[in-house]
């Protein structure tokens, strides 16, 4: 029986795209501390006619996995026309949202009109104070939770993301309650990134080694206490890549740039200029050559298989795509020595 592993190790090594990450716009009704987008970033944003086109040479490609995001992708004033036809070509559809207007008639739509597969929401903290810190909007936290409510009310599937920092690290195991009680699945990402535009402020935010740990242990008594599952997380697909960066997955930003992935901001093209079939057929040889080289770094690392490594994100840190940053180190070792 083939693994959910070696299908997306194929997908890697055969560059068979698998999945596209479309950020909307960089509007939004928040003003998170460590958001990544670069809001100095400027140019045409794409028309409804061009995600059209987009989205149907996406299908051409057997594409599976189409995520809307932003900033907030609601806010863009196509979002529900761009997600409808997404949905009626076929696409698993994921909404990367906040949350905050996800209410009412919104939410209805959105059920209605795009039934996406899965929809993605942040959570920052246990409690308004450390939430409503990060979101830098007074009342989000508690918006964020009546939302939820409504949306398992309405039927929608959600998931919780939230990035562990300094700010947060104390009240994992309140997050988890609570996001117990509303019956939503909680997943945790230990690494804060530098703002697409090079600032390094959000790591100020970074989680201590403690921070780390503590989370570790909750996550690891959590484990004993369920069934086992079938692994649908890629730790270590098996293929010639470290990532399926450019190979499997691209992101596309406002302006039309594409980006061998979310984190990975180096533009190989512009879909003002070319499609998204060409771009795939021509531009990402040099990327796929740095996945291969981040494959053998990683491999050779004493932390190797622990290693959180991202190229875009070391590239952002270090300069190099195939550097391995200080700060993906120190998260490497505190994970690695509970294992030991």
């Amino acid at each position: 029986m083939t693994s959910f592993d070696d299908l997306v190790g194929r997908t890697w090594d055969e560059n068979r795209l698998f999945s596209v990450l479309i950020e909307l716009t960089y509007r939004c009704n928040l003003d998170c501390f460590f958001c990544y987008n670069d809001l100095g970033l400027r140019g045409k944003p794409l028309a409804f006619e061009q995600y059209d086109t987009l989205l149907r040479d996406l299908a051409s490609m057997d594409v599976l996995n189409v995520a809307l995001s932003g900033g907030e992708p609601l806010a863009h004033p196509d979002f529900f026309r761009i997600g409808a036809r997404a949905r009626e070509l076929g696409f698993l559809v994921r909404v990367k949202s906040n949350g905050h207007a996800l209410r009412g008639e919104l939410a209805r739509r959105l059920r209605d009109e795009v039934d996406p597969f899965v929809i993605e929401v942040s959570l920052h903290g246990a409690t308004a104070a450390t939430h409503d810190r990060q979101t830098r909007v007074p009342g989000s936290f508690m918006r964020l939770i009546e939302n939820l409510r409504e949306l398992q009310e309405l039927g929608l599937r959600v998931k919780v993301n939230s990035t562990l920092t300094i700010w947060n690290e104390a009240e994992t195991a309140e997050m988890y309650a609570l996001t117990d009680s509303l019956g939503l699945p909680l997943r945790f990402d230990l690494q804060v990134s530098p703002n697409d535009n090079g600032d390094r402020t959000p790591l100020n935010v970074a989680p201590t080694d403690e921070g780390i740990r503590n989370l570790m242990r909750i996550e690891d008594a959590r484990m004993a206490t369920l069934p086992p599952m079938p692994d649908l997380v890629v730790t270590a697909a098996p293929s010639s890549k470290h990532c399926g960066a450019g190979s499997a997955a691209v992101a596309i930003d406002p302006y039309g740039n594409v980006y061998p992935c979310v984190q990975w901001r180096r533009a190989v093209a512009n879909l003002h200029q070319r499609s998204i079939v060409d771009v795939w057929a021509d531009s990402f040889g040099g990327i796929r050559r740095e996945t291969e080289e981040a494959k053998r770094v990683v491999s050779s690392h004493p932390r190797g298989p622990l290693l959180n490594f991202c190229p875009g994100l070391a590239e952002v840190l270090t300069g190099s795509a195939t550097m391995v940053p200080v700060e993906m180190e120190r998260i490497a070792n505190v994970v690695g020595a509970l294992t030991e």
